[in-house]
C-alpha cells in the first residue's frame, strides 16, 4: 500500500493552455502522452475553470483560494492582500518544505523566497528571454525587472546561448510589436522551459532525500511560460505539426451580430486575421508544438518522482491559469469576453491513494479550489470562505457531488477595463458586461458560443432564472459590482 501520510505535493502549471490540445481530453492530432498517462493513474476534471482571468489574478486566486475583489489582485500586475492566508504561509506552517521553479505573477510586491519558497527569483511576469537570449528576439526585450537566471542555466551547463532563426510577427507593429510564433536554435535542453524542469528536477532530488531522513513532506510548484505566445520553441517541435493538417476552428465563422462590441474591437486590436484561417493555423501549429514540448518536459519531472521513490507518497496536480483563444472566435489570448476556450481548463490530480484511476469527474471545479484542497492533504483546516471548496474527494476518484450547480467567472481588465461577471450553468451561459450589452449561450445546442440569445423571447425565462443565480453569486461573493447589477438589472 502506498503510504498517503500527509503526502507530498507538486503542481505543475501551465500558462494559457487550452484544455482540447491534451489527448486525454480528445485531442486528435495534438500529443501529449506523458499528460495522457498521469490522467490514466489519477482523476481529469472535465468541468474545469479558471474564477477569474488574466494570469496574475488567475494565479493569486489558486494562491489564496480567493476571488479577486477580496484578494487584491484584479488584474495583472496587482498586489496581494497582506495579512490573507495563502499556500506558502498554511503549507510552511504544517511543516512542508517550499520548492518553486519558472514563472511567478502572483505578487507584483513580493517574491517566491519572500513567502519562504527555496528557488530562483523570476519578479512579475518574469519572462526570462531577456538581455539578447535569444539573441534576436523582441519578446521581453523591455523588461524593467530582468533576471540573470537563464543565462546562468545555459552557461553551467555548457550551452551556447540560442538564436531565432525564424520570426513571424503580429500584424499590428505599433500594438502588438511582439513574435507570434518563431524557431529557436539548439534543442529542448537549451530552452528556458528545460530550465524550469531542471529546477523542479532539483527540488524532488533535494526534498525527497529529506523527506528519506526525517519525513518531512514537501510542497513544489512547477510554473511553465508557455504555451503562452510567442510560441518560441525548437525543432523538432517546429515543425512537429502541418499547419494544412489543423481544421479551421467552428468558431471562426464570427459575424460579431447581436455580440458586445468590445469582442469586434479586440480582434481589431491584435490584427491577427488579415490572412484567414491559412494565417492562423500556422499559429496554432507551433502551439500545439509547445504543447508537445511541455509535455515532453512534464514527463522528465514526472520520471525524476518516480526514480526518487516518491511516486507512492506524492499528490501530483497538473493544470494551467486560463486558456486561449488561439484562433477561436478569430481572437487570442484572453481577455474581455467569456468564451470556454479562455476560461475552461485542463486539469489532472493523482493521488497516491485514489481510489478509481483513470476516473472523469464532470462535476464543476475552480481553480482555486486548489487552495483548500491542499490544505486539506496536508492536515490543515481550510478557511471557510464561500469563495472556494476542497475538491479531496474528487481527488481521490470518489463519486462525490461538489455541491457547485454552476460557475462564477469575474473578470476586470486586460489591456484595458470592462469588467464582466458570468455564471456557466451545465447548460447555459449569461454573460454581465458591466457596460456593453448582455450575452447568453445554450452550450449544448451552441457549444461555439456563435449565437448570442439574450433578447430572444423564447429564452426569457432561462435568462431570468440564470439573472437571478448570477446575483446570488454576486451577494454570496460580495463582489463589488453587485450595486452596478442592481441599478440595470431590469433594463438590462
Amino acid at each position: 500500500m502506498p503510504s498517503t501520510d500527509r503526502p507530498n505535493i507538486l503542481l505543475i502549471l501551465t500558462d494559457q493552455h487550452r484544455w482540447d490540445t491534451l489527448g486525454c481530453y480528445g485531442a486528435p492530432t495534438c500529443r501529449t502522452p506523458h499528460l495522457d498517462a498521469l490522467a490514466a493513474r489519477g482523476v481529469r476534471f472535465d468541468a474545469a475553470y479558471c474564477p477569474t482571468s488574466p494570469c496574475s489574478p488567475a494565479r493569486a486566486a489558486l494562491f489564496c483560494g480567493l476571488y479577486p475583489h477580496k484578494n487584491g489582485v484584479p488584474s495583472n500586475g496587482g498586489i496581494l492582500e497582506p495579512g490573507i492566508p495563502n499556500l506558502a504561509e498554511s503549507l510552511a506552517g504544517a511543516n512542508y518544505n517550499l520548492g518553486y521553479a519558472g514563472k511567478w505573477h502572483v505578487d507584483n510586491a513580493r517574491v517566491p523566497s519572500e513567502y519562504g519558497f527555496r528557488g530562483k527569483d523570476f519578479p512579475g511576469y518574469g519572462q526570462p528571454t531577456v538581455a539578447g537570449i535569444p539573441e534576436g528576439l523582441r519578446y521581453g526585450r523591455r523588461s524593467n525587472r530582468p533576471t540573470p537566471h537563464y543565462g546562468d542555466y545555459l552557461r553551467e551547463h555548457g550551452y551556447e546561448n540560442p538564436r531565432v532563426l525564424e520570426a513571424h510577427y503580429g500584424d499590428n507593429p505599433g500594438k502588438q510589436d511582439q513574435e507570434m510564433y518563431a524557431l529557436q536554435s539548439g534543442g529542448l535542453d537549451e530552452t528556458f522551459e528545460a530550465m524550469v524542469a531542471a529546477e523542479a528536477v532539483d527540488h524532488l532530488r533535494c526534498f525527497g532525500a529529506e523527506r528519506r531522513e526525517s519525513g518531512k513532506p514537501f510542497f513544489v510548484w512547477a510554473n511553465f511560460w508557455g504555451p503562452h505566445t510567442p510560441c518560441l520553441v525548437p525543432e523538432p517541435y517546429y515543425s512537429m505539426y502541418d499547419p494544412a493538417d489543423i481544421p479551421p476552428e467552428p468558431s471562426y465563422a464570427e459575424t460579431w451580430a447581436d455580440k458586445p462590441r468590445v469582442h469586434a474591437l479586440y480582434e481589431r486590436f491584435w490584427s491577427l486575421s488579415g490572412n484567414g484561417w491559412a494565417g492562423w493555423r500556422e499559429i496554432v501549429a507551433r502551439y500545439w508544438g509547445y504543447v508537445t514540448m511541455l509535455d515532453d518536459l512534464v514527463g522528465r519531472i514526472l520520471a525524476e518522482l518516480r526514480a526518487q521513490g516518491l511516486e507512492e507518497n506524492t499528490l501530483v496536480v497538473f493544470g494551467t491559469d486560463h486558456g486561449d483563444q488561439m484562433g477561436a472566435h478569430r481572437m487570442i489570448e484572453k481577455g474581455p469576453f467569456a468564451y470556454e476556450e479562455s476560461w475552461r481548463l485542463p486539469l489532472i490530480a493523482a493521488h497516491p491513494a485514489c481510489e478509481n484511476p483513470g476516473s472523469v469527474c464532470d462535476e464543476f471545479v475552480l481553480l482555486n479550489d486548489l487552495f483548500p484542497t491542499f490544505l486539506e492533504t496536508a492536515g490543515v483546516t481550510p478557511p471557510e470562505v464561500p469563495d472556494n471548496r476542497s475538491i479531496l474527494p474528487q481527488v481521490l476518484g470518489r463519486a462525490e457531488p461538489t455541491g457547485r450547480d454552476s460557475v462564477y467567472g469575474a473578470f476586470h481588465a486586460h489591456l484595458f477595463p470592462a469588467p464582466l461577471r458570468f455564471v456557466r450553468t451545465k447548460r447555459h451561459k449569461l454573460v454581465f458586461n458591466q457596460v456593453d450589452m448582455g450575452e447568453l449561450y445554450d452550450v449544448i445546442d451552441d457549444p461555439w458560443e456563435l449565437h448570442n440569445r439574450f433578447n430572444d423571447p423564447a429564452m426569457a425565462e432561462v435568462k431570468a432564472q440564470l439573472m437571478a443565480r448570477l446575483r446570488e453569486h454576486m451577494e454570496t461573493l460580495q463582489d463589488p459590482i453587485l450595486p452596478s447589477f442592481d441599478r440595470i438589472k431590469d433594463v438590462y
